[in-house]
């Protein structure tokens, strides 16, 4: 008889797996601390809302957080919707004259912001360059460039800077542009207000060395310019005229009346990537739970219930104890032997 079960032969490796006659074989009962390891152990399912845990948390995170970004754009579409309609109608305003000290603590951005303005007084000595693109000039220049901003002293008093238009990029330097400085004599002139910029965490620092900037900020620029800021007007003004001896430059009437506005589609993207990761994580979960509900474990209770298949050549057996049948086996093979 020949059989396939756990064996030992002298000189053969333990690693082969062969059929060979009984009275080569040297039988032994398997161990029953290695039966019951490799019997697999039982799993505790987890409760639903227990699974996946982290991922749960990690999504419900970001879909909040997307969803503060869609209304964030919501807001800011609200506020350039206003700032476009406010600009469009106010430069159609008749101008009034630019507003003085005592009104300088009440003045909000709104108030201010696009308000034709104007005033009489002279240019006094010193310049500064506020770095910018004009994409739809009025004039000829246009391009990477400079609003050119002078300080204006009032017959008032006080002082407002000015910006006297715009310089292409490489006609920076006065010496490049003979003819662009502004007349000596008493001028009046008409222009819109604009309020102070705030400076972002993204926004370059000025270059006090070259005068260059890139945040519109009245009082640190009356500061670089050596003036007082306590007598320097919190807003600047976008003349309308040109203000130099000779020349074109710099070019006036520049003034941005027309703004990007795509906050709304923004919004849309924030609010759909919000809707696609619920979606995904969804069907992350609905596959899960159909791959558990396939590979779901059988009941420990309901083992006895199984049909135990027995080995091939024992398959006549009464007994559907594995152990049992493979000590009867033994048991057979030793009678073989005594008999002989």
């Amino acid at each position: 008889m020949k059989i396939k079960w756990p064996w030992k032969k002298t000189g053969a490796d333990p690693a082969e797996e062969t059929d060979l006659d009984v009275s080569d074989l040297e039988f032994w009962p398997p161990d029953e601390a290695e039966a019951e390891a490799a019997e697999p152990p039982s799993e505790k399912v987890k409760p639903f809302w227990r699974q996946y845990l982290w991922l749960t948390l990690f999504t419900l995170i970001s879909f909040g957080f997307l969803l503060s970004l869609g209304f964030w754009q919501l807001e800011r579409l609200e506020w350039k919707e206003a700032l476009i309609a406010r600009a469009t109608e106010r430069v159609k305003e008749a101008p009034l004259p630019a507003p003085g000290p005592a009104a300088w603590p009440e003045l909000s951005s709104d108030v201010i912001d696009y308000m034709p303005v104007t005033l009489t007084g002279r240019f006094i000595l010193g310049e500064l360059y506020y770095f910018d693109t004009l994409n739809k000039p009025r004039g000829p220049y246009g391009g990477q460039g400079y609003f050119v901003y002078a300080p204006f002293a009032t017959e008032e008093g006080w002082i407002v800077l000015v910006n006297r238009g715009f310089v292409p990029i490489d006609r920076k330097e006065q010496s490049t542009r003979l003819g662009s400085a502004p007349p000596k004599e008493r001028l009046e002139l008409t222009g819109l207000a604009r309020r102070a910029e705030t400076p972002s965490f993204v926004s370059p620092s000025a270059n006090h060395e070259t005068g260059e900037w890139f945040v519109r900020e009245p009082d640190k620029m009356a500061e670089a310019l050596g003036l007082d800021p306590e007598r320097t007007a919190p807003y600047t003004i976008d003349v309308n005229e040109r203000t130099a001896t000779a020349g074109d430059l710099p070019q006036p009437g520049e003034t941005r009346l027309s703004f990007r506005n795509n906050h709304l589609q923004y919004a849309f993207t924030w609010f759909g990537l919000a809707a696609t990761l619920i979606a995904v994580y969804i069907a992350f979960r609905i596959s899960m739970w159909r791959k558990g509900r396939k590979g779901e474990t059988v009941d420990p209770d309901e083992e006895d219930d199984l049909d135990l298949v027995p080995p091939p050549d024992v398959h006549d057996r009464p007994s559907r104890d594995p152990k049992k049948q493979l000590e009867a086996e033994f048991q057979n093979i030793k009678n073989r032997r005594s008999r002989k």
